[in-house]
């Protein structure tokens, strides 16, 4: 499971790379709309998950996972770009 957990956050952190909602009251709450069109125009994105021969566990599986754990306060997106974004240094200015 860690290992599933660190290749979505590897794949998340590539998508707030581009920036990512605080969690507090943003005017795009999530951002991951805007993100992940930067992100696919740069060519970088591959395959859809589904074509993958190994299942991916999915943002919000991921979000989930991380709120059970206690490492992020809920599972919602806004907080699982933060806690990304905060883990790689990234600026989350785009989406505030």
């Amino acid at each position: 499971m860690t290992g599933k957990l660190l290749v979505a956050a590897a794949a998340a952190s590539l998508v707030g790379a581009i920036g990512v909602a605080a969690p507090a009251q943003a005017a795009q709450p999530s951002c991951w709309g805007q993100a992940t069109k930067v992100f696919a125009q740069s060519g970088a994105m591959g395959e859809h998950s589904s074509s993958q021969a190994n299942p991916r566990i999915g943002l919000k599986n991921l979000a989930r996972a991380l709120a059970d754990a206690g490492i992020i306060p809920d599972d919602s997106m806004a907080s699982l770009g933060v806690f990304v974004a905060n883990e790689l240094g990234l600026s989350i200015d785009a989406c505030l």
